[in-house]
């Protein structure tokens, strides 16, 4: 993972995690600042604003060394968690800012979102997709209910193209329940995409309380569990605007060793990392909701990332249509069939994976793909005759990358 750090990430570092109230953790850094000379290195190469190559290792350095105590290793871990937590959303979000100064409200929560755009859909709720066959001809989608034996009840939907919003979860994980098969099988270069572009797993533990204990005018503020493994385990808790309620996050391998436990013993996690940080005078929640996204089959994870091995073009690839195979019987130089297998959702956008906003935007664009290839574009290009059906597309940096949302 590359890390560019500018100036101003680099004091944030210094003056955020020296403040008065992390001073129990994180005042060994005031006292050994002078010391380090790689603390020096990031601060002064980053005086110029450009990102720091070095930092990588710089920090991987610190990390190894046995001059810092623990203290200073949880210290730059969490920086590591919280700073590019937040920092690759706003980066996502930076340049449509620009455009939309101020971001829509949803008094109501995120659930008047999908009642509004569902509004007049014929939406199978309880239902879920087994196979999708597609051919020259068409498509067929085959489903059955959803706690059904998948081999049973199912149920034939034709249709001249078919848009996948599967999470990417299930398309790279063949979970019985959810599992979707494609006849023909997806081409090489959309399997391989699917396999190599990572998909996360991110729970939240929503707090609720009868009164605020924390400071109400922080945003947030972080732990840092006591191993490498745990280090994502409730590392950091939002604070609701205006409500007693935190909202706490935990990530990678402690987000899944979480999912095994009860929300009892989850709750009481929470409660007992509060306490250390606010003191013993920490209340009990009066409501709580703990999130599971990888053991839930529809799901198999939170969202996408760029995992080791995989690029920023594997969303363009993700996003790209799939074609069926040409026909032996087809003459000698006949156009490509035309697609008929879309797909959206977060992992298949490459500006705003990860993101709500993402997902959405992927559904317009596939939306009108969609309808110029079936309606006619006045300005769509000729078919190229030469195209292979099952060839990989040239992914560019312009066009918007794969990812898919969620299932019905």
């Amino acid at each position: 993972m590359q890390l560019a750090m500018g100036a101003s990430a680099a004091n944030k570092f210094i003056h955020y995690f020296v403040s008065d109230r992390n001073s129990a953790l994180f005042g060994p850094i005031r006292k050994k600042r002078e010391r380090s000379r790689e603390l020096e290195l990031i601060n002064t190469s980053a005086c110029d604003g450009k990102p720091l190559p070095a930092c990588p290792a710089a920090l991987a350095h610190i990390l190894k060394s046995s001059f810092y105590q623990v203290s200073f290793k949880r210290a730059v871990h969490l920086y590591i968690y919280i700073y590019t937590h937040i920092g690759s959303t706003h980066a996502a979000c930076r340049i449509r800012k620009q455009f939309v100064p101020r971001a829509p409200e949803f008094r109501n929560g995120y659930s008047c979102v999908p009642v509004a755009l569902s509004e007049g859909l014929d939406i199978r709720l309880e239902t879920a997709v087994r196979s999708v066959r597609y051919s020259t001809d068409g498509v067929e989608v085959y489903t059955s209910p959803a706690n059904a034996v998948p081999s049973s009840e199912t149920t034939c939907h034709k249709c001249d193209a078919v848009l996948v919003t599967l999470p990417l979860g299930v398309l790279k994980a063949e979970h019985p329940q959810s599992k979707v098969t494609f006849t023909p099988p997806l081409p090489d270069w959309k399997a391989q995409a699917i396999q190599r572009l990572g998909f996360g797993n991110l729970n939240k533990v929503v707090l609720c309380f009868d009164k605020i204990f924390w400071d109400p005018t922080s945003n947030l503020f972080g732990h840092v569990g006591s191993t490498t493994a745990s280090r994502g385990e409730l590392f950091l808790f939002w604070n609701l605007y205006k409500a007693p309620v935190l909202l706490a996050l935990v990530a990678g391998e402690a987000a899944c060793v979480m999912e095994t436990i009860s929300d009892d013993v989850i709750v009481g996690r929470c409660i007992h990392v509060l306490k250390g940080i606010f003191g013993n005078q920490v209340p009990q929640p009066k409501e709580s909701v703990v999130t599971r996204w990888r053991a839930d089959p529809w799901a198999r994870g939170s969202y996408s990332f760029v995992a080791v091995g995989s690029s920023g073009s594997d969303y363009d690839l993700l996003a790209a249509p799939v074609s069926p195979p040409a026909s032996n019987h087809s003459p000698p130089g006949a156009a490509a069939p035309q697609p008929r297998v879309f797909f959206a959702g977060e992992h298949t956008i490459r500006n705003y994976p990860a993101t709500v906003h993402g997902a959405f935007l992927s559904g317009l664009r596939e939306g009108g793909r969609i309808a110029d290839l079936l309606c006619g574009s006045p300005y769509a290009a000729p078919p190229s005759s030469s195209a292979s059906s099952n060839s990989q597309p040239q992914a560019t940096a312009a066009s918007a990358s794969a990812s898919a949302a969620s299932t019905t």
